[in-house]
């Protein structure tokens, strides 16, 4: 399969991987917000889709959730947030499919400003 990284960041993310952070505490949880919302928060990604991206964000919903978890109010709040200040922000928004997650559990979208 392909990646949308570079192999650097591929290498680095593998081994991050490899040495089982992803398998204790939620990492999307403790991530400190570049913007906060009323249920959402959006966070900066340390494995970045540096291959197609000048930015890459991760938006999140501040509970630990699924999609299909979400409140009504996350929800709401979602489409507008997706309606105005994602749209003002960002180009893409991306999910990867179930199988590609590496954190599953934790609902969340990647941010992307293309490159040039």
């Amino acid at each position: 399969m392909g990646t949308l990284r570079t192999d650097e960041i591929e290498k680095t993310y593998a081994a991050y991987r490899d040495r089982g952070e992803l398998e204790n505490d939620c990492k999307l949880c403790g991530k400190p917000p570049l913007q906060s919302f009323q249920c959402w928060k959006i966070v900066r990604n340390d494995f970045p889709y540096d291959k197609i991206a000048s930015v890459h964000h991760m938006f999140v919903p501040l509970r630990h959730v699924g999609e299909s978890e979400l409140s009504p109010e996350e929800a709401e709040e979602f489409r507008e947030l997706k309606n105005g200040y994602l749209n003002e922000h960002y180009e893409f928004i991306i999910e990867a499919v179930q199988r590609r997650k590496t954190i599953p559990d934790h609902f969340h979208l990647h941010l992307i400003v293309a490159k040039n």
